[in-house]
C-alpha cells in the first residue's frame, strides 16, 4: 500500500515538473520573440498623386502622419507619381493620413485617402487632393502639352517668385539659416524662439526640432503645428504653459537638459528632410543662467549657431522673463563693470565703500582686504545696495593705521568679469596730544585754556530718497544735534542739489543728542545731495549719493560723526529719530 502511494506521488511530481519546464520555455520563447521584434518597420506606399484632377508637379512634398506625429516625408521627383516610406510600429491600428503641399501652396492640404498599415508592407495607393485655396497654383512647367492648364494662374511672368528653377514661393524648401533658432530659455519654464531671415512669409507647418548630440536620429522634441507660418523677419514662439505672460504661437511641453544639448531644426521629418539650423554643442549651454527665474541665451547673428561667441546671456525683460520671447534680442553687453573705491582715506572705525558703473550680479562679488604686515581681515560684513550699484566692507574690529591692499572681483548680469586692485590708507581722525619726550629737559609751555566753541553742532544725519510707496511727501531728511546744548534752528535753510530750498520754521529747537525730521525737501532717487545753511553760511552737507534703494536710507554710520568723508555714510535700514 505504501509503495503504491509513493509511486503515485512520484508520477504527480514528474507531471508538475514537465509542466513547469514547458511554461519556462514558453515564456523565454515569447521574450526572445518580443526582443527580436523591432520597434518599427518601414512600409512603402506608392502610386499616382493628383491635385484638383491634375498630376502633382515636381517639387511637391508629401507627408504621412499617424495622429499628430509625422512618420514619413518625401518629395515628388516624377510628375504625378510618388514613392513614400512610412516608419511605424507594425501593431498600430491607427489610420495613416497623407498631406500634400506644392511650392505655391501656403500650407499642406490633406489627401482624400486614409488607410491602415498594409500586411505586405507595400501598398499601391492613388492619392487625390481637392483644395478650395484660392491661392493654390499647380506648377505646369515640364508637363506634356495635353496636361497644360489654360488657367492664367499657370502662366508665370518674369517677376513671378515661383518657377521651375527658383525657390518655392512660400519657402517650404528652405536653405540653411533661412529660419534659425534665435533664443532658448532652458531653465525653469522653457521656450524656444524661431526667427525668419527671409523677405517673405513662409509656412513652417510640420517642421521639427530635435535635441540630443546633433545626430540625424536625435529625439524629436517638437513638431510644429500644421499650417503654422512665420512672417518675413518675424518670430515664432514655442513655449510651455505659463512660460511667459505673452501668448506664444504654439504651446508645447519641453524637457531641455540643464547641462546642455544640441538643438536641430528640420524642414520636416529628420531622416529625409533638410536640416535648416543647428545650435549649441554637446555639453553645457553657451549662455543663459540656471537660477530662480532663468535667463535665456540669445543669438547674436543668424549664422553658425554652433559658435559659442555667437550667443550671449539676455539682458532684456519681456513677457515676465529675463529674455526677449517673440521680439528682437537684446544687445549683448561685452563691457565689464567699472569698480570705484569711494574713499581712499578712512578712519579706523570706518568701512570701505565701493561703487559700480552698472548693477552687478551680487552673488559673484568677492572682496579681500590685506592690512599692514600682510594681515588678512577675516571677520567682516559685506553689504550691497539692492540696486547692485554699491557695496561696503565693514570689519568687525577697528582697523590699524596704515596702508591696505584691496582686491575686488564681480560680474555683471551678462557674465562680464571685472577685477580691480586698490590701495587704501587708514588714518586716526583724532590722534590726540603728543606725549612729551622723556629725554626732553625743556619745560613745556602751558596751553592756554580755550574758550568753548559756540558753533552749533548740527549735522545732516540721514536721508530717505526712495521710500516704500509714494515718494512725494514721504522723502525724509533728518538733522542731529551732537552737542550738549539745545540749538534753535528756526530760520535755518535746507537746500537740495537742484537749488530748491526749505526754511525751517521759527522756534524749532533740537535738544542735545536730539533729532529734527522733515519731508519738505525733495530728494531725487537717481542721485542728489542736501546742504544746511545758517545765516547764509554752509553748516553741513550730506553724502553726494549716486543712487537709492527703495525703503533703504543713507545715514551716518555713527550719529553725528563727521570727518568730511563719504566713509562716514552707509546705506541701510532707516533709523529716523533713533540712534544708529
Amino acid at each position: 500500500m505504501i509503495a503504491s502511494t509513493t509511486k503515485k506521488a512520484a508520477i504527480v511530481l514528474f507531471l508538475v515538473a514537465v509542466i513547469a519546464v514547458a511554461l519556462v520555455m514558453f515564456v523565454n520563447a515569447s521574450k526572445d520573440e518580443t526582443q527580436q521584434q523591432p520597434e518599427s518597420f518601414c512600409f512603402r506606399f506608392y502610386g499616382n498623386v493628383s491635385i484638383e484632377g491634375a498630376p502633382a508637379p515636381v517639387q511637391t512634398t508629401l507627408l504621412a502622419k499617424i495622429g499628430d506625429k509625422t512618420c514619413g516625408i518625401t518629395g515628388i521627383t516624377a510628375t504625378g507619381r510618388y514613392d513614400l516610406n512610412v516608419f511605424a510600429h507594425p501593431d498600430t491600428e491607427d489610420y495613416i493620413s497623407f498631406w500634400i503641399q506644392t511650392p505655391s501652396m501656403e500650407c499642406a492640404a490633406p489627401a482624400d485617402q486614409k488607410r491602415t498599415l498594409p500586411m505586405s508592407r507595400e501598398c499601391l495607393l492613388d492619392l487625390t487632393v481637392a483644395t478650395d485655396d484660392s491661392n493654390h497654383t499647380v506648377l505646369q512647367t515640364g508637363l506634356p502639352d495635353d496636361l497644360q492648364s489654360a488657367s492664367p494662374a499657370a502662366t508665370l511672368d518674369a517677376n513671378a517668385s515661383v518657377n521651375a528653377t527658383s525657390e518655392p514661393a512660400q519657402g517650404y524648401d528652405p536653405l540653411l539659416y533661412d529660419v534659425v533658432i534665435s533664443e532658448v530659455m532652458w531653465d525653469e519654464k522653457e521656450y524656444i524662439e524661431l526667427y525668419s531671415t527671409l523677405d517673405r512669409t513662409i509656412c513652417i507647418g510640420n517642421w521639427t526640432i530635435t535635441r540630443g548630440v546633433g545626430a540625424v536620429n536625435d529625439t524629436i522634441d517638437i513638431t510644429i503645428e500644421p499650417g503654422a507660418i512665420i512672417a518675413s523677419h518675424g518670430y515664432y514662439l514655442i513655449a510651455e504653459n505659463d512660460a511667459t505672460t505673452c501668448e506664444p504661437d504654439q504651446i508645447s511641453n519641453m524637457a531641455l537638459k540643464t547641462n546642455g544639448e544640441v538643438l536641430q531644426l528640420f524642414g520636416g521629418f529628420p531622416p529625409i528632410s533638410k536640416r535648416v539650423d543647428i545650435v549649441n554643442q554637446d555639453g553645457n549651454w553657451f549662455a543663459g543662467k540656471n537660477d530662480a527665474v532663468g535667463q535665456s541665451m540669445e543669438r547674436i547673428s543668424p549664422v553658425d549657431g554652433t559658435n559659442p561667441d555667437n550667443w550671449h546671456t539676455s539682458i532684456g525683460y519681456e513677457c515676465g522673463r529675463i529674455g526677449t520671447p517673440g521680439v528682437a534680442n537684446s544687445i549683448p553687453d561685452k563691457t565689464p563693470p567699472n569698480i570705484t573705491l569711494v574713499n581712499d582715506f578712512i578712519g579706523v572705525n570706518d568701512g570701505v565703500m565701493f561703487s559700480f558703473s552698472e548693477p552687478i550680479d551680487i552673488p559673484t562679488l568677492f572682496i579681500s582686504v590685506v592690512g599692514p604686515y600682510h594681515g588678512v581681515i577675516l571677520r567682516y560684513t559685506i553689504t550691497c545696495g539692492g540696486s547692485g550699484l554699491g557695496a561696503s566692507f565693514d570689519p568687525d574690529n577697528p582697523l590699524q593705521v596704515g596702508a591696505y591692499s584691496i582686491r575686488v572681483k564681480c560680474r555683471d548680469p551678462s557674465d562680464n568679469l571685472a577685477e580691480q586692485d586698490f590701495v587704501l590708507t587708514v588714518v586716526d581722525p583724532d590722534p590726540g596730544e603728543p606725549e612729551p619726550s622723556p629725554t626732553s629737559t625743556t619745560t613745556p609751555t602751558p596751553t592756554p585754556t580755550s574758550t568753548p566753541s559756540s558753533a552749533p553742532k548740527i549735522v545732516i544725519n540721514e536721508l530717505m530718497p526712495n521710500p516704500v510707496g509714494t515718494d512725494r511727501g514721504n522723502e525724509t531728511t533728518e538733522l542731529y544735534n551732537y552737542g550738549s546744548e539745545p540749538v534753535d534752528v528756526g530760520g535755518w535753510v535746507l537746500e537740495n542739489e537742484d537749488g530748491a530750498t526749505y526754511n525751517i520754521p521759527a522756534g524749532t529747537t533740537i535738544e542735545p543728542h536730539g533729532y529734527y525730521l522733515t519731508t519738505k525737501v525733495q530728494l531725487d532717487n537717481d542721485g542728489g545731495q542736501v546742504l544746511l545753511y545758517h545765516n547764509g553760511e554752509e553748516i553741513d552737507s550730506s553724502i553726494e549719493y549716486t543712487h537709492s534703494t527703495e525703503g533703504i536710507s543713507w545715514q551716518r554710520r555713527i550719529d553725528g560723526r563727521d570727518t568730511d568723508s563719504d566713509g562716514d555714510w552707509i546705506e541701510r535700514g532707516s533709523t529716523f529719530g533713533l540712534s544708529g
